[in-house]
C-alpha cells in the first residue's frame, strides 16, 4: 500500500500528539498496573493508544488495528496496522528516555510501512516509497532536515543489545567474548525499545540479536524501516520474519545490516 504524502503527514501528526501526551505523564504522574502476562502498563500507554487508534480509524477506516493494548483475537486480516503506543515501558518507568511510539502497516504478512517516534529526543524514523528516512520534529510536529538513511557495512560489527535484558555482572565478560566471536564484532552498545532496529537502519550498529519471545507490534515498524534501509530480520532458522502469526508472537531473531 502506498501512503500518500498527505496521509503520511497525518500519521506523523498522530505519533507527535501521542508523544506529547506521553511526555506530559512522564514528567508529572505515572501510574502503572500489571497485565496478565506480568508486563507493566501505564496510564501513558493507555492514553497514547487512544490517540493513535482514533487517528488511524479516522484517516484509514478500512484498515483494522492490532495494538498491544487492544489485541484482536482470531486470524489476522490481509492488511492491518500493528501499534505499540509506548514501546519500552520498562525504560519509561526507569526514566532513561529510551522509549518510542511505533506504528507499522502489514500487508500480505510483510511490513510495508513503519514509523517510530522517540519523544524525549524528537527523533523520527519513517518509510516512504520503499525508502527509509530520519528527521527531527519541531515543537509544532513538523519534520526538519529529513535525510534518507541506509545500513552501513563494517569489517567488524557493532552489536546492539537490549538495555533491560542485562546479564549478571559475573557473566558479562564471558558473554561479551562470545558475542564478539559469534558476530565478528568489536563493540557492544545498549539501548531500550525499537530504536535499536532504527540504529541499524541508520548505520549506527550492525547486529541486534534478540532471544526469546517478542510481539509483532514490538518489531513491525522497525522491521519496515530496517528493510527499506537495506537490512533484514531473520529467525534463527534464517527465515525472513513475517507477520499475522498465531497470537502475534515472534520467536528469537537476529536483525542485521
Amino acid at each position: 500500500m502506498n501512503i500518500t504524502p498527505e496521509k503520511l503527514d497525518e500519521i506523523i501528526r498522530i505519533v507527535h500528539l501521542a508523544g506529547i501526551e506521553i511526555i506530559k505523564i512522564y514528567k508529572k504522574k505515572v501510574t502503572k498496573k500489571y497485565k496478565s502476562d506480568n508486563t507493566p502498563v501505564t496510564n501513558a500507554d493507555i492514553r497514547a493508544n487512544d490517540i493513535i487508534c482514533k487517528g488511524l480509524k479516522l484517516h484509514f477506516p478500512e484498515i483494522s488495528i492490532v495494538s498491544e493494548e487492544q489485541i484482536k483475537k482470531g486470524k489476522a486480516a490481509k492488511k492491518f496496522w500493528l501499534v505499540d503506543p509506548l514501546d519500552g515501558t520498562k525504560e519509561f518507568l526507569k526514566g532513561n528516555g529510551e522509549f518510542t511510539v511505533n506504528i507499522g502497516l502489514i500487508e500480505n504478512k510483510k511490513p510495508v510501512f513503519g514509523i517510530i517516534y522517540m519523544p524525549t529526543k524528537n527523533k523520527l524514523y519513517f518509510t516512504k516509497d520503499k525508502k527509509s528516512y530520519f528527521s527531527k520534529l519541531s515543537k509544532k510536529g513538523q519534520p526538519t532536515n529529513i535525510r534518507k538513511i541506509k545500513v552501513k557495512k563494517r569489517n567488524k560489527n557493532i552489536v546492539i543489545l537490549s538495555r533491560s535484558h542485562s546479564l549478571a555482572k559475573s557473566e558479562i565478560e564471558k558473554a561479551k567474548k562470545m558475542i564478539f566471536r559469534r558476530f565478528n564484532a568489536n563493540k557492544i552498545i545498549r539501548s531500550g525499545s525499537s530504536i535499536k532496529l532504527c540504529y541499524i537502519a541508520h548505520g549506527l550498529a550492525n547486529v541486534y540479536p534478540r532471544f526469546g519471545t517478542t510481539m509483532e507490534w514490538d518489531t513491525a515498524a522497525g522491521d519496515a524501516i530496517l528493510r527499506f534501509a537495506g537490512g533484514r530480520i531473520r529467525t534463527l532458522d534464517r527465515k525472513i520474519l513475517c507477520y499475522g502469526k498465531k497470537n502475534f508472537k515472534n520467536t528469537s531473531f537476529i536483525a542485521r545490516s
